[in-house]
């Protein structure tokens, strides 16, 4: 179980410097833990690769061939692949795969944004969410890090200015950090959003051999391991360790 730490008016400068003095409180779960998605998506890719997994990057998929209710092969930028089972794994984007899998994909991509500096002077001991202006630190051994927002428009891939001195001015309610020097990143991403925020993971209802998982709304990393094991037992034909049923395509068909 989690335990769970409380703070008072008062007291939370003593528990970490670089919060302001005078703010309400705050909750400290204690066996919560952060992580840098991009070295952790980096290490995983070492460990895979170093166990014989194959990685081909700059491949554009470009049509499915189907035949009788199976996917036969992917016509790709690189030529024709084939397999005995394929898994969509494609985030915001798994929509545009709806009318190739004749199967609805009802996902909307909710972009957020953030902003990666150096450390400030003062920079927080640990991440935090602020959620009346709904900001989110995470402070990193070589960097600090903003990042916020739920933005429904499409599939936009600009960065306004004006989004990210949002974020700077939304953390300066909580934060003493002092001036970071200069910004290392800005940064947008789209969140795949589901109507009834589940993730759907399961096979696709009209394909024997093709199979879905997306939809994880705001929740995609730390739901990584088990949408992989759950699929895994799903192709393997093994009892699944959750029930399956929620998060299945099919739900979408009914």
């Amino acid at each position: 179980m989690n335990s769970l730490q409380v703070f008072v008016p008062g007291t939370l400068p003593s528990f970490d410097p670089a919060l302001k003095p005078g703010l309400a409180g705050a909750f400290h779960y204690e066996q919560d833990v952060s992580v840098r998605p991009d070295l952790l998506n980096a290490s995983w890719s070492r460990r895979l690769q170093w166990r014989g997994v194959s990685f081909i990057e700059q491949c554009r998929l470009e049509r499915i061939r189907k035949q009788r209710g199976n996917i036969i092969a992917l016509a790709t930028s690189r030529g024709e692949m084939s397999a005995d089972r394929v898994v969509f794994a494609m985030v915001a984007w798994s929509p545009r795969l709806s009318s190739e899998l004749e199967c609805p994909i009802p996902i909307e991509p909710g972009k957020g944004y953030s902003v990666t500096t150096s450390r400030p002077d003062r920079c927080p001991r640990y991440p935090m969410l602020f959620p009346e202006h709904r900001v989110g630190v995470s402070p990193f051994e070589r960097g600090y890090r903003l990042r916020s927002m739920m933005e429904f428009a499409g599939y936009d891939t600009t960065i306004p200015a004006h989004r990210i001195e949002q974020l700077r001015e939304s953390a300066t309610s909580y934060l003493a950090v002092g001036s970071p020097c200069g910004t290392l990143q800005t940064w947008y991403g789209w969140r795949p959003m589901t109507w009834d925020s589940l993730p759907i993971i399961g096979r696709v209802p009209k394909l024997q051999n093709a199979y879905l998982a997306t939809g994880h709304n705001m929740l995609g990393l730390s739901l990584a391991t088990a949408t992989g094991k759950l699929l895994a037992e799903l192709i393997a034909g093994r009892t699944p360790h959750v029930d399956p049923v929620p998060y299945s395509p099919q739900r979408f068909t009914k």
